[in-house]
């Protein structure tokens, strides 16, 4: 994982948001340089049954995919994936200025949290240091997370876009990058409102596809069309990659209360002139040069019927367009969290 760089501590939190009407974008189109891009126990024969699907992998693109749901999830779990994962946990940690998450929480004893989607668990597990009288449970469908965890810290397998038996209520449920996967975003936000204890809070970090540019650098290329494919493909699954963009909208309709979305940009490369946005591209440049045939493959081959070679063809172009500075790419980024009601729940 790169090393964490602190921000200074005079910094606006605010100079990473997209502007509000008035205010300068640090993403705008004269902002940015061209300069040189980088290189390229006893168990029934069923739970043994179960243990063995949950921990068996698929072997598919020469990626290792989980076997629960096969063919509907899309993202490897495999170690490359993995340490791309750790590495977006330190983007998001520099983008939100060293914190884990923005809901106004007041953690006391006998706090319940829940991250869902958890993946490797290094979210879930900064949390439960961050905070060690809180009860910390990770849920995802793979079973990837680290056998040494903070003991107030566990993980769980399961499906959030299934019916949920957790047995307590919680303080806090955290989602992030559940773009792709979350299949009914209205029945989702409607578990957790349940699950909330009142005055509880639900807060998502997420991605809204597609990766686009405001000055028309990212028309015609590669990447531009990949993203579109995307896009198509995700929709063939009945899924819907620009979700973020509508959370505080579910959120209200939800019934939540006190809702508030906050929205960065992720530049694509190092294309920015302002230090920070240029580092944070560099980053994210890595992030998606290392993500981008496991984004792509299945959606792709599986779901559109592209050939692996065509494929392949299709990345060259797009692993050079990342890379390229005069393309002012960026990946908007939602921050959305809402309250459960006090009263009247």
């Amino acid at each position: 994982m790169a090393d964490a760089i602190q921000l200074p501590a005079e910094s606006d939190p605010q100079h990473l948001h997209a502007p509000h009407e008035g205010n300068p974008d640090p993403l705008d189109a004269d902002s940015f340089e061209s300069d040189s891009a980088l290189g390229d126990d006893v168990s029934t024969t069923y739970t043994e049954s179960l243990r063995s699907s949950i921990l068996e992998s698929v072997e598919e693109n020469g990626r290792g995919y989980h076997k629960y749901q096969d063919g509907l999830y899309f993202i490897p779990e495999d170690d490359q994936e993995q340490e791309r994962l750790d590495l977006q946990h330190e983007i998001f940690l520099k983008t939100m200025h060293r914190q884990l998450y923005h809901a106004p929480l007041d953690c006391t004893d006998d706090f319940n949290a829940l991250d869902i989607g958890t993946g490797t668990g290094i979210w879930a597990m900064d949390f439960a240091d961050e905070f060690p009288q809180a009860n910390v449970i990770g849920t995802d469908l793979s079973a990837i997370q680290p056998p040494y965890v903070p003991p107030n810290c566990k993980f769980e397998v399961d499906d959030f876009d299934q019916e949920w038996t957790f047995p307590q209520k919680f303080d806090y449920i955290h989602g992030r990058m559940l773009a792709g996967s979350l299949g009914n975003p209205t029945a989702l936000f409607s578990r957790v409102y349940d699950s909330l204890k009142p005055g509880g809070w639900y807060e998502l970090q997420d991605f809204a596809f597609p990766v686009r540019a405001d000055d028309g650098t990212m028309d015609g290329t590669h990447f531009e069309r990949l993203n579109k494919y995307l896009c198509d493909a995700l929709k063939a699954l009945k899924r819907d990659g620009s979700w973020a963009e509508r959370y505080k909208e579910f959120m209200i309709e939800a019934g939540f209360q006190n809702v508030t979305e906050i929205v960065y940009k992720w530049p694509q490369n190092r294309w920015p002139k302002d230090k920070e946005l240029k580092q944070l591209g560099e980053w994210n440049m890595i992030n998606t040069l290392d993500g981008l045939h496991g984004f792509s493959a299945r959606l792709c081959t599986q779901v559109l019927g592209m050939s692996p070679e065509e494929l392949e063809l299709l990345l060259m172009g797009c692993r050079k367009e990342i890379q390229n500075p005069r393309i002012h790419a960026y990946w908007p980024i939602y921050v959305v969290y809402g309250q459960k009601p006090i009263t009247g729940t």
